[in-house]
């Protein structure tokens, strides 16, 4: 009889809890917990399904970078393991949680030791496609990261192609991109589509042809040409005829119905910009050029990490000023190197990875995360290497449209959630 007083108790406090209350309880909880309050109770199951309430903790929760890479999963002379892994790292824990992953059997065959003595034998490896000597790497079933979005990830997976909720598990498939130059993902905000949006490169046997722009959108089989449309207002062409690189790379953000690349070699060093609705390019003026540049989103503003390769200073700016251009340096960082022996010897490059200023280093083997002040935070060690970390992610529990429509009779299941 108590329990079932307790049970009732909860329940009443859940469903006229104030707002405010509500949130911050949901918004400490990992995803995952949320999503198992629904079957708590009814208040639980209809505070975690509304919309308007998951918009609000989507908005609330950090932005989490993450970090591909692949490891050994099983040292076997004939039977090679690998797992390919995506992680989301919390900056406030400094807790990694794997949100995709995958195992790869590469069965190899043996043969002798060329070099003899007692060394391991060598192994030729099976891999996806053919094997030929300059495509070994590129057949390898690598997890990608291509973009991040309102909780979306825009992934690669060998030949197949996926945008998902790793929060929902949702997913929906897309047509085969391999041989394209993807550049970004964003949301058509009068439609509430989402769209990839990629390129193809200029023909070398034809100097006269154009780099030409398609829009895909999330759900359709061909992508839609939209040219090389620049906008009237723009003065010059700074480099949209040379195309961009891809977004695995140099990942854009979205800030309402614009798209924004960090400044490339490719464009003169400038911001392009993509107007959305219009589908026309143009370009702003960066804070500095020549340096390793990377956006993000900052308090509904467009934010830059400026950093140069083996420096200790960086810095964070902010466009105050969207109209007129005008940039505000919010923090200038310094790592004490003397402090940290890892950065001694090897070859290493900072980011600003968040709003607060937090920021993580890229050593061969190892990433280090440390605070505004160049406070050493945490270590991460990666032996195999250290991994990939272009994209953050801000996750959510929100219901996509995308993910309702009907399977294809020839998508295949992503096969990256399976066990986590």
């Amino acid at each position: 009889m108590m329990a079932e007083t307790e049970q009732v108790d909860a329940a009443a406090f859940i469903r006229d809890a104030p707002l405010p209350v509500v949130l911050e309880i949901v918004r400490r909880l990992p995803v995952r917990s949320a999503i198992r309050l629904r079957s708590v109770c009814k208040a639980w199951r209809d505070i975690t399904s509304h919309p308007a309430l998951l918009a609000v903790l989507h908005r609330l929760k950090p932005p989490e970078p993450l970090l591909c890479f692949s490891r050994l999963a099983c040292p076997d002379r004939y039977i090679q393991l690998r797992d390919y892994c995506i992680e989301a790292l919390d900056l406030r824990s400094d807790k990694p949680r794997t949100i995709a992953r995958f195992t790869d059997n590469t069965y190899c065959e043996y043969s002798e030791n060329p070099y003899g003595g007692g060394g391991p034998p060598t192994h030729d490896v099976a891999y996806y496609g053919e094997e030929e000597e300059d495509q070994l790497d590129y057949f390898k079933p690598w997890l990608m990261v291509h973009a991040s979005l309102d909780g979306l990830l825009l992934i690669s997976f060998v030949n197949n192609w996926y945008v998902c909720n790793p929060a929902t598990r949702q997913w929906a498939a897309l047509p085969e991109l391999d041989y394209r130059d993807v550049i970004g993902l964003y949301e058509h905000v009068s439609s509430g589509e989402y769209r990839v949006l990629y390129h193809t490169g200029k023909d070398d046997e034809d100097e006269e042809a154009s780099t030409c722009y398609y829009v895909l959108t999330v759900g359709s089989q061909e992508g839609r040409s939209i040219g090389c449309p620049i906008s009237p207002a723009a003065t010059a062409d700074e480099g949209l005829d040379i195309g961009l690189d891809p977004a695995s790379l140099s990942p854009p953000v979205q800030l309402r119905c614009n798209l924004h690349w960090p400044p490339q070699e490719r464009q003169g060093y400038h911001i392009l910009v993509l107007d959305t609705g219009a589908e026309v390019f143009d370009w702003m003026s960066p804070p500095l050029r020549d340096a390793d540049m990377k956006l993000f989103e900052m308090e509904g503003k467009l934010g830059m990490s400026v950093s140069r390769r083996n420096k200790v200073t960086l810095d964070l700016w902010l466009l105050q000023d969207y109209r007129n251009e005008i940039w505000v340096l919010v923090h200038r960082i310094e790592l004490p190197v003397a402090q940290m022996p890892d950065l001694h010897y090897d070859d290493w490059l900072a980011s600003v990875v968040s709003p607060e200023g937090d920021v993580l280093v890229q050593c061969p083997d190892l990433v280090l995360h440390c605070d505004r002040n160049g406070n050493l935070l945490q270590k991460f060690w990666f032996p195999e290497g250290a991994p990939s970390v272009k994209h953050a992610l801000k996750e959510s529990l929100l219901t996509h449209a995308i993910f309702l429509a009907p399977k294809g009779e020839d998508a295949c299941e992503p096969p990256f959630f399976r066990g986590l």
